[in-house]
């Protein structure tokens, strides 16, 4: 047998041994670390009838939602380090942002480099669309009511950033927020503060928690066994968030 052939042996043979490589899912729950539960307050549409008219309750801001047990919605989680020297395809279907109620829906999201966004105009009325990044390529444009869809090219999300903003120049009370990432593995907590980053690869990484209000927070964390929880608690914010 050649060394070339033997090497190929030995390899096949470890990897028989080791077993099969088994990505794991982080997840956790997300809290705030508050005397006082902070209260949600009314996002005032009045300048706009035709907003008002698409709520039949006054419509709670989401800068912050959280619930009686103190757990956090709309919170990025993501791996912030760990991952450096590796590839992942980028999607070629588009993430989706939409506008209802005159408000962003979702609040958070994520999309990998290079993924194009379709911005939704569910309202039918009015908007306008302005991405505001610090590093990439920004986008302004109007959205008429007639117009139902307007594409955002993956060339606006050449880099990565946290966070992207967007909001709008109509209703200056629209907000929504990008993460833009060379990997998939992020995930937005629910109203239930719940998380959960799925396919991971076995390895050590520095995760974060965002969030556009309160402090944001940073873990260590591994991989090993094909999950792993972790549980943040964010604390006020020491200054406003830029």
């Amino acid at each position: 047998m050649g060394v070339g052939k033997l090497s190929i042996a030995i390899a096949a043979a470890i990897a028989l041994v080791a077993g099969p490589v088994v990505s794991g899912t982080i997840s956790g729950v997300v809290k705030i670390d508050f005397k006082k539960i902070p209260p949600a307050k009314p996002v005032k549409m009045q300048t706009d009838p035709d907003c008002v008219a698409k709520h039949t309750e006054p419509h709670m801001s989401e800068k912050y939602v959280v619930d009686a047990d103190k757990n956090v919605k709309f919170v990025f989680v993501y791996i912030k380090t760990g991952l450096e020297g590796q590839t992942f395809e980028t999607p070629k279907r588009p993430g989706k942002l939409d506008q209802v109620g005159c408000a962003y829906a979702p609040r958070v999201m994520g999309l990998m480099v290079g993924q194009p966004l379709m911005i939704l105009n569910s309202d039918r009325l009015m908007h306008n669309v302005n991405m505001m990044p610090k590093v990439n390529e920004g986008f302004n444009k109007a959205m008429p009511a007639k117009v139902r869809k307007l594409p955002v090219r993956g060339t606006h999300f050449s880099q990565p950033e946290v966070m992207v903003r967007f909001k709008c120049d109509v209703h200056p009370w629209m907000s929504a927020y990008v993460g833009v990432l060379p990997h998939p593995f992020f995930a937005v907590s629910e109203a239930d503060g719940s998380f959960a980053i799925e396919d991971v690869p076995p390895g050590k990484y520095t995760l974060e928690a965002w969030h556009e209000f309160f402090a944001d927070q940073v873990q260590e964390i591994e991989v090993a066994d094909g999950a792993a929880t972790v549980n943040f608690t964010l604390k006020p914010p020491s200054r406003k968030k830029k």
